[in-house]
C-alpha cells in the first residue's frame, strides 16, 4: 500500500497528479497548433511543459521524497505555474509581484502545483473575456499569494473545482502553509496562501 508523503496526505496522488497535468497538456496542444510563433520559441515552450511535467511525476513516484522544504522564490513558483494557463486561456491574466523576488520556506514543486490549481480554477471561472489577477506580496514574516478572478465566486463552478481545491490544501498543508478561498472584494473569487517568509540570511535553493 502507498504511504503518502506529506505533500499528498490527506489526498489521492494519482487522482491529483491527473487533475493537475491537464493544465501542462493543454498547453502543449495549443502551442503545437499555434501558427505566428517561431517554431524555436514554440520548441522551447513545450520543452519546459515536457520538463515540468516529469517533474511533476517524479514527485508522486517518489513520494515528494525530492521535494524538500527550502527556501524558494515564490514569483519564480508563479511564473511557472501562469506558464502552463497562459496558451490555453481565454481571458487575461495580469502578475503582480516584486521585481526582486520573494523568498519563502515550502517545497518547489508541491508550491507551483498548488498556484497552478489555483490559476486553473480562476481561468475556468473568469471565462472568455475576463480577468485572473495574480498578486504576491512579501512581508517581514509572511509572503502571500493571491489569486482572483472576476467570476461567478465560490460554488460556482464544475464538481471538478473541488478536487483541485482538495490537492491545493494538502499542498499547501505540506510547505507549512495556509490556504483560504473567499469571495473577492469587487464579486468572483479570491484564493490566498500565505507561507512563512525566509530570512535575509537564507539562500534561495529552488
Amino acid at each position: 500500500m502507498l504511504e503518502l508523503a506529506p505533500a499528498y496526505a490527506g489526498s489521492d496522488p494519482v487522482r491529483a497528479l491527473y487533475h493537475d497535468l491537464r493544465q501542462p497538456l493543454g498547453a502543449i496542444r495549443v502551442l503545437a497548433e499555434a501558427d505566428g510563433v517561431d517554431p524555436e520559441r514554440r520548441l522551447a515552450l513545450i520543452a519546459d511543459e515536457v520538463a515540468w511535467m516529469g517533474r511533476m511525476v517524479e514527485s508522486v513516484l517518489t513520494d515528494a521524497a525530492d521535494d524538500d522544504l527550502v527556501v524558494v522564490d515564490v514569483v519564480a513558483c508563479v511564473r511557472r505555474a501562469l506558464a502552463s494557463a497562459e496558451p490555453a486561456a481565454h481571458c487575461a491574466l495580469h502578475l503582480h509581484a516584486p521585481v526582486e523576488g520573494a523568498a519563502a520556506t515550502a517545497r518547489p514543486v508541491a508550491l507551483t502545483r498548488a498556484i497552478a490549481c489555483l490559476v486553473d480554477n480562476a481561468v475556468r471561472a473568469a471565462g472568455p473575456g475576463g480577468r485572473v489577477d495574480v498578486a504576491v506580496t512579501a512581508g517581514d514574516a509572511v509572503v502571500e499569494v493571491a489569486v482572483r478572478d472576476d467570476g461567478p465566486g465560490p460554488g460556482g463552478l464544475a464538481p471538478q473545482t473541488s478536487l483541485g481545491l482538495a490537492t491545493t490544501r494538502a499542498l499547501v498543508a505540506s510547505c507549512t502553509g495556509t490556504f483560504r478561498l473567499a469571495p473577492g472584494p469587487d464579486g468572483g473569487a479570491e484564493a490566498a496562501i500565505w507561507l512563512s517568509a525566509a530570512r535575509d540570511e537564507e539562500g534561495v535553493v529552488a
